[in-house]
């Protein structure tokens, strides 16, 4: 199967470009989500450790029982690994997480003498990277995400859904490591915002299996969609297709798609269009 092609706009404008582009609409299409930083960061840690190949779902009832049968985190250090797994059983991987949680805590009042992350906050924001890196089960996203929403630092996330966008979008190669790559192209203050809105849009519109193209707030950024394009159809639909579909933009532009709205067949190729309105039927000769 061949790769996706960058976006042509991608290549004359340049990722960062892009990814602010990518952020503006997001923000648009989304709003700017309220989570700000606060709380216990090692509540945060432990509850990431917990989210870790699971839903949120999993997650919230497994920290739910944790904290029901171990009020304190003392208390957790204090129990046998076979307690604290029976505690999380609902995460999956419960043994697992059961010995790094407990891991964590050990190392922490081995070294630290208290069960408390606030040490991390009087350390450059590198050293407090590797230190976190440094703990049993911990990656990038988890530090990342104790660093971003812990302690408010400008660090940027990346999940399983922000690594698939990233990398239809051509933002991310497929042997790059996203973390890496995304560092330095994430517009400087609007980590969270934009973690928090490409995880939504992974999830309700560029879901894994059947991406909802139509639905997206950037098909003309994004080599995925242009992939499936046959240029030979631009604007053209081929014959014995589903009746088309007429898509308006906000700025009045148009562009064609399949009347069953599973992918794109024409574009109409423009930065600033954002959001995408199905309308009425019509002519192919329409997309001209």
């Amino acid at each position: 199967m061949s790769k996706p092609s960058p976006s042509p706009i991608l290549v004359q404008v340049g990722k960062r470009k892009i990814l602010a582009e990518v952020d503006r609409r997001l923000a648009r299409a989304f709003g700017n989500p309220t989570r700000r930083p606060g709380g216990n960061p090692l509540d945060l840690l432990i509850g990431t450790i917990l989210s870790q190949n699971t839903s949120d779902l999993n997650r919230d009832r497994a920290y739910a029982e944790l904290r029901k049968h171990f009020p304190r985190w003392e208390d957790v250090l204090a129990a046998p690994v076979e307690e604290i797994a029976w505690a999380i059983r609902g995460a999956g991987l419960h043994r697992q997480r059961a010995a790094r949680i407990k891991a964590v805590l050990k190392r922490l009042a081995e070294e630290r003498g208290e069960l408390s992350l606030g040490f991390l906050s009087h350390l450059p924001k590198e050293e407090a990277e590797r230190w976190l890196l440094s703990l049993p089960g911990v990656g990038r996203k988890t530090a990342y995400i104790v660093l971003l929403f812990g302690f408010g630092w400008p660090f940027f996330p990346v999940d399983t859904h922000i690594a698939r966008v990233t990398r239809r979008l051509g933002l991310v190669g497929e042997q790059e490591e996203p973390h890496r790559a995304l560092a330095p192209l994430v517009p400087r203050g609007r980590e969270r915002e934009l973690h928090l809105n490409l995880i939504r849009l992974g999830r309700e519109v560029c879901q894994a299996r059947r991406p909802r193209c139509v639905a997206c707030p950037l098909p003309d950024l994004c080599g995925y969609v242009l992939s499936k394009l046959d240029p030979a159809l631009r604007p053209y639909l081929r014959g014995g297709e589903p009746p088309p579909v007429l898509v308006r933009r906000v700025d009045g532009r148009v562009e064609a798609a399949r009347g069953d709205g599973k992918e794109f067949l024409a574009l109409v190729a423009n930065p600033e269009v954002c959001y995408l309105e199905p309308s009425r039927k019509f002519s192919p000769k329409e997309a001209k």
